[in-house]
């Protein structure tokens, strides 16, 4: 019973919340200044990060690219 309870916790743990907010794919791959490949790791990375995601859709075009650079630069493993 405690192996099945463990691979249950697990489970549980291992669950990823996938649900985004409706416009952050057009959020990243409007901007077009970017590489394409560029900016499906962002939009990866966003999704993976819900609540950046959300302050990413709220951003101003300006600032959106600002933190697009931001992000690229803070986490060179994703590309």
């Amino acid at each position: 019973m405690t192996d099945a309870m463990r691979e249950i916790a697990s489970a549980i743990n291992n669950t990823c919340h996938a649900e985004t907010h409706l416009d952050l794919y057009k959020a990243v791959m409007d901007l077009t200044v970017f590489d394409q490949n560029d900016r499906l790791v962002v939009l990866d990375y966003l999704t993976e990060h819900k609540a950046k995601g959300l302050n990413f859709v709220k951003m101003n075009d300006e600032v959106r690219q600002a933190s697009f650079k931001r992000i690229l630069k803070a986490n060179p493993d994703l590309l």
